[in-house]
């Protein structure tokens, strides 16, 4: 069973002007049919290496062996920042048992615990780095060019906490995700003989889910990677199609991109109905953002372009953000994110019959309740004029978590030929890094920070 989705209630019948009509849809889909031509044609000429990675055997295969040196360890700790951290975050909320940390090893199933570090939080830094003890754990440090300062600060603690504990050892605990040859990483990789995972240098970070920054942790943690990859292969091809009218990433990029350019509905508000989907919120966030939101276009000319992602919970956002999605501005889009069946069912009994408030729901199951919460928010809006876009996940399962990564990295090519921008490059976020490198004393960037004081 494959990921549906439900375009009704993008439409302008149910929404009084706010929605898209097919008049100004079919145009819109004609332009993304030329936005498909030309994401096949990068294709062709190899500049789009995402769409092979669910074919790349060898790297799943390394992937794979690597894992099998760690079978037994009690944590995994990765660090990295952006896509490095935000992909496998997502893979391992959709699919690891909710408390997975706090289950016994048996209850684990002899995988490990799974731990990010993602900021340069001292406090949360210090937790994790006393918590996950050195010969206990196996260390995967994740960037492409080890020059992010986030990630270079982590790699030197792990690196004296691992010689302190392991000495002559320490390397056998540690794994390095980046690019094959160049880069500093990559550099002292070779030259302290790491351990090391390719990342394909054609592969942004934000792209990188299904690339070694995914399957290793996947791996290590015992989740299904045969049928993410499976899923996200399926979807690609569906999202290549050539005929648009049927194509899901042509018609959600299309309706995305009227929606912000013609009804100024530029808040792009992800709401999962399930919480083990809020990470997919989180991933699809960074991937939305960075991609689309540029100040040039292609020929170089001011635009300032780009949606503002949004993140939501249901049912429990709509106890703190609903009121304002409902009765504030018109400048948001919806994109549900609903489970057909949990993995669990929790009924609740029948006590207090003589209190309506809990009568009711007695005998029924939370199931039941929270698949009500998603109709009747959904139906709220619409009622209010409110657009939306509804993504089924049949269960929330490997294969499903891959198609929605394919799903979502595809929408974001065809939008980014859309907007005729580049959605593979970031240059707002290398100006902050190179502040940042100047206000640290980087050799070299010294001038870059003149006049400001941390």
């Amino acid at each position: 069973m494959s990921l549906a989705l439900n375009f009704t209630y993008a439409g302008s019948k149910k929404l009084g002007g706010h929605g898209i009509p097919n008049e100004m849809l079919k145009p819109a889909l004609e332009r993304a049919s030329k936005a498909l031509e030309h994401v096949r044609s990068e294709r062709k000429s190899g500049k789009l290496p995402y769409l092979d990675l669910p074919e790349d055997r060898k790297t799943d295969q390394a992937c794979r062996e690597m894992a099998e040196k760690f079978e037994g360890f009690e944590n995994f700790l990765l660090a990295g920042i952006g896509g490095s951290s935000l992909g496998p975050l997502a893979i391992f909320n959709a699919l690891g048992h909710p408390m997975h940390n706090l289950l016994s090893n048996s209850k684990r199933k002899n995988r490990p615990r799974f731990f990010t570090l993602d900021n340069v939080d001292p406090v949360q830094a210090d937790a994790l780095f006393s918590f996950c003890k050195p010969e206990k754990t196996v260390y995967n440090i994740i960037s492409k060019s080890g020059a992010t300062a986030e990630t270079a600060g982590a790699s030197l603690i792990i690196f004296d906490a691992l010689k302190k504990k392991l000495g002559s050892d320490w390397k056998k605990n540690l794994v390095c995700t980046t690019d094959p040859e160049t880069g500093d990483l990559r550099k002292l990789c070779n030259t302290e003989k790491l351990q090391t995972l390719p990342l394909h240098s054609g592969v942004g970070g934000r792209f990188s889910v299904l690339t070694p920054v995914g399957l290793f942790p996947s791996y290590c943690l015992g989740f299904d990677v045969a049928a993410m990859l499976q899923g996200a292969a399926e979807m690609r091809e569906k999202c290549l199609d050539q005929d648009v009218t049927k194509n899901p990433a042509a018609n959600l990029a299309a309706l995305l991109y009227l929606f912000d350019t013609t009804q100024h509905k530029r808040m792009h508000v992800m709401m999962a109905y399930a919480n083990g989907l809020y990470g997919m919120a989180d991933w699809f966030r960074q991937l939305w953002a960075e991609s689309l939101g540029k100040e040039l276009d292609l020929e170089g000319k001011p635009v300032y372009v780009g949606p503002t992602p949004l993140k939501a919970l249901g049912a429990t956002d709509q106890h703190s953000q609903v009121q304002l999605y409902i009765e504030g501005p018109h400048d948001k889009v919806f994109l549900f994110l609903e489970v057909k069946k949990f993995a669990k069912r929790v009924k609740f009994p029948s006590l207090y019959g003589n209190v309506s408030s809990l009568d009711y729901l007695g005998g029924q199951t939370m199931n039941k309740l929270i698949a009500a919460e998603f109709t009747a928010t959904r139906e709220a809006l619409a009622q209010r004029n409110r657009p939306s876009v509804t993504i089924t996940f049949p269960e929330v399962d490997a294969h499903a978590v891959g198609e929605f990564f394919m799903l979502w990295e595809m929408t974001t090519s065809i939008a980014g030929a859309l907007y005729r921008i580049n959605p593979y490059d970031q240059p707002g976020v290398e100006l902050g890094k190179v502040l940042t490198y100047g206000l640290m004393g980087r050799a070299g960037f010294e001038d870059k920070a003149k006049g400001i004081k941390v």
